[in-house]
């Protein structure tokens, strides 16, 4: 019985060890796998948080040419309106540009003469440069630049897309059998052409603007109150005096029926009269 009892003993003995050495190589083996598994692949970078640009976004961005409307206004005074009609002329040809429009006017103490010329916008400051000098002062000098960048940018866009519909659309007349389809379809082109020409037509205005840019020139010389005054009170009573003598013939032309029987009339009664 004691025999039975120690060779028990011994037997478990033996299973626990022969259990723990297989623990320990089993988490040798596990260790020796983890480190000859290869590394996983990096995780990519997270996005960008809001309100930050991505690197190809800022690329995009560099990448689009600002469209700049360039306008100026200048009005000033001058001694001589020949000469200084003349620089400013000569100022135009020589930064590319041309006039677009002039008018002259005589107001109450002033002559004024009005310039608008179109130049290309690389030659807009020059030509600004070039007529100011010899001003001595500007009545009104402003000079204003608006950018419709983004306008363009959105023209653009929206016309590449209905361009793209279009297409579709002509793709499907093609394949359209019936006489209702063929219709509709040709209906939706033509909604679609109108759209494309209004914006192709905004595009060419904007481009315009932005390549030619508009500078209004206003320059006068003044003269004498009482000159201007006197000129004007002569001019007017001779206008006048001519007007009544004008009128004074058509009223004596339209009664010449009776001026010839009043006419008549009294030359017979002055004849009897001289006779008496």
């Amino acid at each position: 019985m004691r025999r039975l009892y120690y060779l028990s003993c011994t037997i478990f003995i033996c299973l626990m060890s022969a259990c723990k050495q297989d623990s320990g190589n089993f988490e040798k083996q596990v260790e020796i796998s983890d480190a000859s598994a290869p590394q996983s692949e990096a995780a990519p970078p997270p996005p960008p948080p809001p309100g930050e640009v991505s690197p190809k976004e800022v690329k995009d961005e560099a990448n689009v040419e600002i469209k700049l409307i360039k306008t100026g206004t200048l009005e000033f005074e001058t001694s001589d309106l020949g000469s200084t009609y003349q620089r400013i002329r000569n100022a135009a040809q020589t930064n590319a540009g041309f006039v677009s429009n002039e008018s002259t006017a005589n107001e109450y103490d002033r002559i004024v003469q009005h310039l608008t010329i179109r130049v290309p916008s690389r030659n807009f400051d020059p030509l600004v440069t070039a007529i100011s000098k010899g001003v001595k002062h500007f009545d009104t000098k402003n000079i204003e630049a608006v950018d419709v960048t983004e306008e363009f940018v959105d023209a653009e866009a929206r016309l590449k897309t209905k361009k793209q519909v279009e297409q579709r659309y002509q793709d499907l007349l093609k394949r359209a059998n019936k006489i209702s389809e063929i219709l509709e379809i040709e209906k939706q082109i033509g909604e679609l052409r109108a759209e494309i020409e209004s914006i192709e037509g905004r595009l060419r205005y904007l481009s315009n603007r932005v390549d030619y840019s508009t500078l209004d020139i206003r320059f006068y010389k003044k003269v004498a109150e009482h000159r201007v005054v006197e000129e004007n009170r002569f001019g007017r009573a001779f206008r006048n005096g001519w007007d009544g003598m004008v009128s004074f013939l058509i009223g004596l032309t339209s009664i010449w029926p009776f001026l010839i029987i009043f006419g008549v009339g009294g030359y017979f009664f002055w004849r009897r009269w001289r006779k008496k």
